[in-house]
């Protein structure tokens, strides 16, 4: 068992159960882990520079160093800060060790690992990008917008849920790889996985945090309602875990799956998923079936008039 450190990031691409996996830490003994407090996003972005002519780099942590402050203080100052929020949160709760948790920490992974480095424990959650692309197109429904992450993405693809694809690819590229550079401190897990076997999945994340995993803890996880926050608002609503969601995809339109194929599959395959079979089809029978969905829509238009009559 390796040996515990206080502190527990949660990395995965929103809508890849990474509030199911938060709720089901949060429900051991020795973890607190709050609702998304943005804390480390915040961190994210300011540490984040943008380039201009001649490759000069424009960000606080450039600033700071004109004004004479060491890249290496600056991110002591904020690691400092990031960590007592979740310390203090732990203590309150009178917990010994913290778990953070919101989604939009992928989008700035470079950032983070600059932050965080070897101080922590990294669990990271992967989910097949097609179903995270349907999610992630419910997730807009229901706040009436895109969040602010995901603007470039919508502006260069405007069907959303090719721009949630790409959005995936990006995300699940990126953690992947950071894994792989943090062999000693970080594991990799699937969506797929914890809510098939969420007991195997837990007793493997515990095991690797350097914590014992109890089966009951899973009930009591989805019963807690005293410490909701910020987060996945489908959880909240489930006494159980189920893997209903698991290949939603598969209701998608045909032409739908085979654009979304195309954008993901090379990812899916990296990440160890089936790539998605195209069902390819000629221009003149997506033709053909249009005009016959037209004309079906036609038929039942004179039917409902004759009724009327």
């Amino acid at each position: 068992m390796t040996s515990p450190l206080a502190g527990i990031m949660i990395f995965g691409t929103p809508r890849s159960g990474t509030t199911l996996l938060r709720r089901l830490m949060d429900a051991h003994p020795n973890i607190a882990c709050p609702g998304e407090t943005n804390v480390f996003t915040a961190c994210g972005r300011f540490l984040r520079a943008d380039r201009i002519a001649e490759g000069v780099r424009v960000g606080a942590l450039d600033g700071l160093a004109y004004a004479g402050f060491e890249p290496s203080e600056i991110l002591s100052r904020l690691r400092e800060m990031a960590f007592w929020f979740h310390q203090e949160y732990a203590a309150r709760q009178g917990k010994p060790r913290w778990a953070s948790k919101t989604a939009f920490d992928s989008f700035y992974l470079n950032e983070l690992e600059a932050l965080c480095s070897d101080h922590v424990r990294y669990v990271c959650i992967q989910r097949h990008g097609l179903d995270v692309a349907c999610s992630m197109e419910d997730l807009t429904r229901k706040n009436g917008g895109f969040l602010p992450e995901l603007h470039e993405y919508v502006r260069r693809h405007p069907m959303t849920l090719e721009a949630f694809a790409h959005a995936w690819v990006d995300l699940a590229s990126n953690i992947r790889s950071f894994a792989q550079r943090h062999l000693d401190n970080a594991l990799l897990v699937t969506y797929e996985d914890l809510v098939s076997a969420p007991n195997e999945t837990m007793e493997s994340i515990m095991s690797f945090v350097g914590e014992r995993w109890s089966a009951e803890l899973v009930g009591r996880a989805l019963e807690q309602r005293s410490n909701l926050g910020l987060g996945d608002w489908k959880t909240y609503a489930r006494t159980t875990i189920d893997a209903s969601s698991v290949g939603r995809w598969r209701k998608l339109s045909r032409d739908t799956i085979r654009r979304l194929a195309e954008i993901c599959n090379p990812t899916l395959m990296a990440c160890g998923y089936q790539p998605v079979a195209v069902d390819e089809q000629g221009e003149i029978d997506v033709r053909r079936r249009y005009e016959l969905g037209l004309l079906l829509q036609g038929m039942q238009g004179k039917t409902a008039g004759t009724k009327s009559d």
